[in-house]
C-alpha cells in the first residue's frame, strides 16, 4: 500500500497533546469502526507470495487475515488492475507503466517472476501462470471480504470505475477507499458518502496541527486514520480515543513492534506476514 518516502512521512507525523475533555464515542455500524485490533494483508502479504496477486489473497484469507488490502491502477484500456507501482518492472518480467499496456498485454507478464522469500536464492513463483489480477477478479475470488482499497493512480481518476466495480460486487459496505490525494479523498465522499474513506495527507496535516483546546471544536472527517507505524505513539491513542478516530499503521512486519504497538492500543496493523500478525494476535 504505502512507500517508505522520507518526505513523505514528514507529512503524517502528529504532535499530539493530553486533554481531559470528554471522549468523542465512535458508532459500531461498520467492521473497521467496531473491531480492533484488526490484521491488515498488506499488498496481499507479500511477504508470504507474490504481491498483489490471486495467490497472495488466498494465502491471506486461509492464514486469518481479517482485511485485504490492494492498490489500484488501469490499464490502457480501462481496466482497474492490482498493482502498488505505477509501473510493472519491479514485480513481473516485463517493463512499462500499467496505463500504457492494456489488459491483454498486462495478463502476459509474469506477476510471480521476482518474488523470493529466501532473498535470491529461488524463485518458486516463477514461471507458474500467475498474473496481474484485476480487481473485478480478486473481489469475485473474495466475495465476503473485507478491504482496504488504496487509489494509486491519480490522474486521470479512477474514482468512478472504482467505485462501479464496487457496487457490481456489492463490497461498499465492506471496503475503506484511501488515497494520499486530498482530491482523490474528496471526490470519492462527493460521489459517494455512504462509502468509507481513509484521511488524505491534509487532513491528517490538520489533525497534527491541533492543540488541546482547538481538539475541542473539531470534526473529524472520517474516523479512519492510516499512518506509519512511526508516527504513532501512547499520545496519539489517547487523542484518537477521544474523537472516536480508528487508528490502522502501516507497514508492520516485525513481532516486537506488533506487540509493542497492540499495547498501546491500535485499532489495525497492515503487514506483509500476515501468518505472523496471527500468531501475536492468537496469543494475546
Amino acid at each position: 500500500m504505502r512507500s517508505a518516502l522520507p518526505a513523505l512521512l514528514s507529512l503524517v507525523l502528529f504532535a499530539c497533546g493530553e486533554d481531559e475533555g470528554a471522549s468523542k464515542a465512535a458508532s459500531c455500524d461498520h467492521r473497521f469502526l467496531c473491531e480492533a485490533p484488526l490484521s491488515f494483508a498488506h499488498r496481499g502479504g507479500g511477504k508470504l507470495r507474490p504481491e498483489e496477486t490471486l495467490p497472495a489473497y488466498e494465502n491471506a484469507a486461509a492464514v486469518g487475515a481479517h482485511v485485504l488490502e490492494a492498490d489500484v491502477h488501469t490499464s490502457a484500456d480501462g481496466e482497474v488492475v492490482c498493482m502498488h507501482d505505477a509501473t510493472v518492472d519491479r514485480t513481473t518480467n516485463g517493463s512499462g507503466a500499467i496505463h500504457e499496456k492494456t489488459l491483454a498485454e498486462l495478463k502476459q507478464l509474469d506477476a510471480g517472476y521476482h518474488f523470493s522469500p529466501d532473498g535470491g536464492a529461488s524463485f518458486p513463483w516463477r514461471n507458474k501462470g500467475v498474473t496481474i489480477p484485476t480487481l473485478g477478479e480478486v473481489l469475485d475470488a473474495h466475495p465476503d471480504a473485507w478491504w482496504t482499497i488504496e487509489l494509486k493512480q491519480l490522474s486521470p481518476s479512477i474514482v468512478d470505475p472504482v467505485i462501479a466495480l464496487l457496487d457490481q460486487k456489492g463490497a461498499t459496505t465492506r471496503t475503506v477507499l484511501v488515497s494520499f490525494s486530498d482530491d482523490v479523498v474528496q471526490e470519492i465522499r462527493e460521489k459517494r458518502p455512504d462509502i468509507l474513506t481513509g484521511m488524505g495527507v491534509g487532513e491528517m496535516l490538520a489533525l497534527n496541527a491541533l492543540s488541546d483546546e482547538t481538539e475541542q471544536d473539531y470534526e473529524p472527517p472520517t474516523r479512519i486514520v492510516q499512518p506509519p507505524a512511526s508516527a504513532v505513539n501512547a499520545e496519539l491513542m489517547a487523542r484518537a480515543e477521544r474523537l472516536g478516530l480508528r487508528i490502522h499503521v502501516w507497514t508492520v512486519n516485525d513481532r516486537p513492534e506488533m506487540e509493542a504497538l497492540l499495547d498501546i492500543g491500535v485499532h489495525g496493523i497492515m503487514t506483509d506476514d500476515p501468518a505472523l500478525l496471527g500468531q501475536v494476535l492468537s496469543e494475546r
